[in-house]
């Protein structure tokens, strides 16, 4: 029986990225000449991770190993004009055939390498303390708040919301098909009416309400002196950035609940095609 759904990815595609080597770090083969997609192994591993499960044996044949992220890749600058100086979102969709889809739609923020790649995600204003600076060689001293290089900017923060609904995790959570409804649904009892809007809903579980994700982003939380992401086994899913951030140290995996978080505090998102961004907690 043919499957109702798709896999999909959504990465970012911007010229920027391709002198970073950091970007191809994780490459599955011998990369060259740097690449302008957005963790781009991370991706493909994502979708292939998903197409295993659902027991897409051709589909994940062709995304397999160094020839399938050459085919990827292949796939996505036939799409693309790869001389294009404009950041595009770039969405991946993987059929249980193996055909492989490439949608585009073009991004107008313009981002700083680290926000793609922060060396460190700054901590909340509650957790500041003094300590020797960086920028000074340890002659004086600065505000944990305060940016340093390497720290992705802190901008005009998001607004995150937790969702009233609880909801059930299950596959259609946990690895990202066109099966949206989820997040279509939470994102719609909050208020937010467009992907433009610099606001995200925290999607819930029915297990004690631990948070799984953002609809679109994954989530850091700033508990017991570490940023936090939330566990796998609370359902949400297996994000590209979320994967790279607990692989340098950025982050920890840990249980959090709903009925823990405070009104105003601070806390980070990220996705695929945004990178890093700074968030604030809304309750009311």
């Amino acid at each position: 029986m043919t499957p109702d759904f798709q896999l999909f990815t959504a990465l970012r595609y911007d010229p920027l990225l391709v002198p970073l080597t950091v970007n191809t770090e994780a490459w599955d083969g011998e990369c060259k000449s740097g690449c302008p997609f957005y963790m781009l192994p991370y991706h493909r591993d994502r979708m292939l991770q998903a197409a295993e499960h659902f027991g897409w044996t051709e589909a994940a044949s062709l995304i397999r190993g160094p020839k399938g992220l050459a085919h990827l890749l292949e796939k996505l600058c036939e799409a693309i004009d790869t001389n294009s100086p404009k950041p595009l979102r770039t969405r991946v969709v993987l059929y249980h055939d193996g055909q492989i889809t490439v949608e585009t739609t073009p991004i107008h923020i313009l981002v700083s390498q680290y926000t793609l790649f922060p060396e460190r995600l700054p901590p909340p204003k509650s957790a500041s303390t003094l300590k020797v600076s960086p920028l000074t060689g340890g002659a004086l001293t600065v505000d944990d708040n305060e940016t340093i290089q390497g720290d992705p900017e802190k901008r005009e923060p998001w607004v995150v919301t937790p969702d009233m609904a609880r909801i059930t995790p299950s596959s259609e959570t946990t690895y990202k098909t066109t099966s949206r409804y989820m997040y279509t649904e939470a994102r719609a009892r909050v208020g937010i009416k467009s992907f433009d809007e610099k606001k995200e809903v925290l999607i819930l579980s029915e297990k004690d309400g631990e948070i799984m994700e953002g609809s679109l982003t994954t989530v850091y939380f700033w508990r017991n002196g570490r940023w936090t992401t939330p566990l796998v086994s609370s359902g949400g899913q297996m994000g590209t950035t979320r994967r790279w951030a607990l692989e340098k140290g950025l982050c920890v995996e840990g249980i959090i609940k709903a009925d823990s978080l405070v009104d105003g505090e601070e806390c980070w998102i990220s996705n695929g095609v945004r990178g890093f961004n700074w968030g604030k907690i809304t309750l009311s």
